[in-house]
């Protein structure tokens, strides 16, 4: 990842580091695979990009790119990866269907259950970013919640999903957000490391757009 003022200041010091890549590949006979790389340029911006080369081969250029589980769009508003998450979601509801479906004989303990152990964890992860995602983004994830809770008790057309969350006992997204983030900030404070501490620091943190920052989730 490089950092510029601009975006052909940091194309430059992107090409600058993968050719310090490249040679020590070189040195140690480790082949690369141009292909499977992916050229983002994280900006607001509409700017033409800049080709990056491995070997003298352009660096495949995309406006997404997945890393650690994640996936990171152009201009990070978190839209792309709410969007996987659901049709993930979605293949997983449809498999464990028999379960947690309104046919089901399972208990209504066990279906609550399987759904925080199963399905939960699917768009929980990583929540202390893309719960900056905007208002229409994170609903599509309360009405998938909302569809489950109402599968699991067979409830009817007339019931209200607040209902269902407090007989439930189940956190809405927006409140799970918020319980994730202050969990995050409380073992950044107690972190032994001091770079991890100073992420809390938001003193020179500049705001150019109207879009809520990890620290404002708690």
């Amino acid at each position: 990842m490089a950092v510029g003022n601009d975006h052909e200041e940091a194309a430059k010091q992107l090409q600058s580091s993968v050719n310090k890549i490249t040679n020590w590949t070189k040195q140690w006979r480790i082949k690369l695979n141009e292909t499977k790389s992916i050229h983002v340029n994280f900006t607001n911006k509409k700017k033409q990009h800049i080709p990056v080369n491995i070997n003298n081969i352009p660096i495949p250029y995309a406006d997404t790119a997945k890393y650690l589980g994640i996936t990171l769009d152009a201009k990070l508003r978190w839209k792309a990866h709410v969007k996987k998450k659901k049709e993930e979601l979605d293949i997983k509801l449809k498999k464990m269907y028999w379960l947690i479906g309104r046919n089901s004989t399972l208990t209504i303990y066990n279906k609550i259950l399987l759904y925080k152990q199963i399905l939960k964890p699917v768009w929980t992860y990583g929540i202390q970013l893309w719960g900056c995602a905007s208002k229409n983004n994170i609903e599509i994830i309360q009405r998938f919640q909302n569809k489950v809770l109402r599968t699991i008790v067979n409830a009817p057309w007339y019931c209200r999903n607040s209902d269902l969350h407090r007989d439930m006992e189940m956190d809405t997204v927006r409140q799970t957000i918020h319980n994730f983030a202050r969990r995050h900030e409380q073992r950044l404070l107690d972190h032994t490391n001091v770079e991890a501490i100073q992420l809390l620091d938001n003193a020179n943190q500049v705001r150019r757009l109207k879009r809520t920052k990890p620290f404002e989730l708690v």
